[in-house]
């Protein structure tokens, strides 16, 4: 089993919130000077006042400019492609067809939530496509949580205290994961992340990191197992933890279990996973003695066994049916290999009985 925890910002909006199309110029505000901005794929310099800017949103909050998200390009505001890059500047919500602007990382009347980040290569993804462009990898919207502020006045100051939606705790957005029960959430947005999320969906930011204390190996805040050496982690305080452990002993956080297989949750005193059937014990299924799966047989009472998650098997299977393991078949008197349909072993002659 395996422990694991199943908006203004300071430039006055979350970075990649969705802008419902209006096709008409913003109204420019007084110019700010300059602020210093690391220059990525997805962040830039306003064209006009040269502030730094998050390229998805398509308008300068210092000036009012707006500009093409996909290469920065100043805009009139009632171009329906970029005349720098021939990009269009509006695609439809797939979900409910609103119209949206390119960039736009959130449908405001379906709340479906777009892939700005792909997954599988990294690339920069504008609109709502099936596939991603580069690799070709699906990117379905989905809806995600996005979480609340606890204190709008402090917000005001700059200090912004995000609202766990999964303990109520509040905590500060630059933590990137309550530190109470382990909820992550994007310290640029507020989005609140999966356990596979290495970068924000919405946004593209980076998700703060830590050192694995059993490798040392970088991995992201608030998950519950590490990506490089597969230790157990307290999702909270990233301490390391039992595979069965319910709690973590260094900060008391509740810990839920799952199975390794299907992800499913489990109670603690289960032996087994009640939906795909694999065994957490060295139980055989069928007399109940202590055995070891990998063996691939029961040394008490002979019943064939899945080596993977130690269910019962019928003699000629090739496939567990509870795990979906493909199972290899052996001769009973030499060992060697052989086929499912085989009548008798090629090594030694053995004949097999129906």
């Amino acid at each position: 089993m395996v422990s694991e925890w199943s908006e203004p910002d300071l430039a006055g909006a979350p970075h990649g919130s969705a802008v419902v199309s209006t096709r008409s110029p913003a109204t420019p505000s007084p110019s700010s000077p300059t602020d210093p901005v690391e220059e990525t794929e997805y962040t830039g310099r306003c064209p006009t006042c040269g502030t730094g800017v998050f390229l998805d949103n398509g308008l300068c909050s210092a000036c009012g400019t707006q500009y093409c998200p996909a290469c920065g390009s100043p805009l009139d505001g009632d171009e329906d492609a970029c005349p720098g890059c021939s990009v269009a500047l509006y695609f439809d919500c797939p979900t409910c067809g609103l119209e949206l602007s390119l960039g736009a990382a959130q449908c405001p009347e379906c709340d479906s939530l777009f892939v700005r980040a792909c997954p599988e290569c990294g690339a920069r993804v504008l609109d709502a496509p099936a596939s991603c462009p580069s690799c070709s990898a699906a990117l379905m919207p989905v809806r995600r949580q996005t979480a609340a502020i606890a204190n709008p006045a402090l917000a005001q100051l700059g200090i912004v205290l995000l609202r766990c939606s999964g303990c109520g705790n509040a905590f500060e957005r630059t933590q990137g994961a309550c530190p109470r029960c382990g909820l992550r959430v994007c310290p640029a947005c507020h989005l609140v992340l999966d356990s596979r999320d290495v970068m924000c969906p919405r946004c593209g930011a980076a998700t703060p990191i830590r050192a694995c204390p059993a490798c040392t190996a970088k991995i992201p805040v608030g998950v519950g197992t590490c990506s490089a050496c597969g230790v157990a982690l307290c999702p909270a305080c990233g301490a390391v933890v039992g595979e069965d452990d319910t709690m973590c002993a260094a900060c008391g956080t509740e810990l839920e279990l799952f199975c390794p297989n299907c992800g499913t949750e489990l109670a603690a005193e289960a032996a087994c996973c009640p939906a795909c059937g694999l065994r957490f014990g060295d139980l055989c299924p069928a007399c109940g003695a202590e055995t070891d799966p990998s063996l691939g047989r029961c040394s008490a009472c002979g019943q064939a066994l899945c080596p993977e998650c130690g269910g019962s098997v019928g003699e000629n299977d090739v496939a567990c049916l509870a795990c979906g393991v493909s199972l290899v078949l052996y001769c009973s008197s030499c060992g060697a290999e052989v086929g499912a349909t085989d009548s008798a072993c090629p090594a030694c002659g053995e004949v097999f009985e129906d």
